[in-house]
């Protein structure tokens, strides 16, 4: 077990990167677009290079991902948006919000599966809901802490900023990337096993192509589609706001973020799962998520010399880390 959570909290300190790494692309005057499509391209690439490197340099992996994409590139581009949209709202997010409060709202993502499980017609015990509670009552008092914070140390409304700039879009962040993942899982999925889908869903899931290929048993794979599938997206939205070229500083953070996060992490947290026996070994890796909390606080101490949390936003860190421990045991 202690092998599982070494590994399970490496991963975690390596996605807590892009937490502070983002805020501190924010305080250097980065453009928030840039944060957030270079390192989906850099993602594309580095993936690119991994895959070709697992395969011993033999490049028909790549030649077989690329011709899937090929022949879904609207569903892959669709998803890739969705999901890895999340990285612009995070960044978004990353110029009014400390990284820490970003990463202990976005960890709603664990609950907000759920709801988006329910949203495709899948079922879960109802007694996670109060662990979905602990977890909600955990972010809302993480913003509320830092929101006095703020109008003490800055203006009366700063608060309204905090949480209209900061913590809605992390919230939103933690619906996307499992709705991105969860179109993934359906397209691999008999359309006999859409059953309980309302009709709403159902409707929508019909738009949902079929994708059998063996290559999206790899989650490293399914990474790789989706980054090259939201570059469309990102290209998009760089015509329209326009914004200025970013730094050398910027692409170079961007570039450690992928790396880092997008890579190392993914990469890293997938091999904790992969040792995991049982169920409770499973849940236990997935409960270290939640120091992400912690990792991104010590890296924003160290870098950006970020105040530590008011009481009131210690409660609520409790709160995420208790909700997310009781929801690993409870969902076996």
């Amino acid at each position: 077990m202690g092998k599982l959570l070494f590994w399970g909290l490496v991963g975690s300190a390596f996605f807590s990167t892009s937490f502070v790494l983002y805020q501190l692309m924010s305080v250097q005057g980065g453009h928030w677009f840039w944060s957030a499509s270079l390192r989906c391209l850099f993602m594309w690439l580095l993936l690119s290079v991994f895959i070709l490197l697992q395969n011993k340099l033999n490049p028909s992996k790549l030649v077989a991902l690329s011709r899937l994409f090929a022949q879904h590139w609207g569903f892959w581009c669709v998803t890739g948006a969705i999901g890895l949209g999340t990285y612009g709202l995070l960044a978004v997010a990353a110029g009014y919000a400390e990284g820490w409060v970003i990463a202990a709202t976005y960890l709603f993502t664990v609950v907000s599966s759920l709801f988006v499980l329910r949203f495709f017609g899948q079922s879960f015990h109802k007694k996670v809901i109060f662990y979905a509670l602990l977890v909600f009552l955990g972010v809302v008092f993480a913003n509320i802490g830092e929101g006095t914070r703020h109008s003490v140390s800055h203006a009366p409304t700063a608060w309204q900023t905090l949480l209209l700039f900061g913590a809605l879009p992390a919230f939103l962040a933690s619906f996307c990337f499992p709705i991105g993942n969860q179109l993934i899982w359906q397209a691999g999925q008999p359309k006999t096993q859409q059953a309980n889908a309302t009709a709403l869903t159902g409707k929508l899931l019909q738009q949902v192509p079929q994708v059998t290929s063996p290559l999206l048993k790899n989650p490293l794979h399914k990474v790789w589609l989706m980054s090259l599938g939201s570059l469309p997206m990102w290209l998009f939205v760089g015509i329209i706001i326009r914004p200025a070229a970013p730094s050398v500083s910027q692409v170079t953070l961007s570039f450690l973020v992928a790396l880092l996060a997008g890579v190392l992490g993914t990469s890293v947290f997938l091999h904790a799962r992969s040792l995991a026996k049982q169920p409770q070994q499973l849940a236990a890796v997935d409960a270290t998520q939640g120091s992400e909390i912690l990792f991104a606080l010590l890296g924003g101490m160290l870098l950006l010399h970020t105040p530590f949390p008011t009481a009131i936003s210690m409660v609520g860190i409790v709160l995420v880390l208790l909700g997310l421990s009781l929801f690993g045991r409870g969902s076996d």
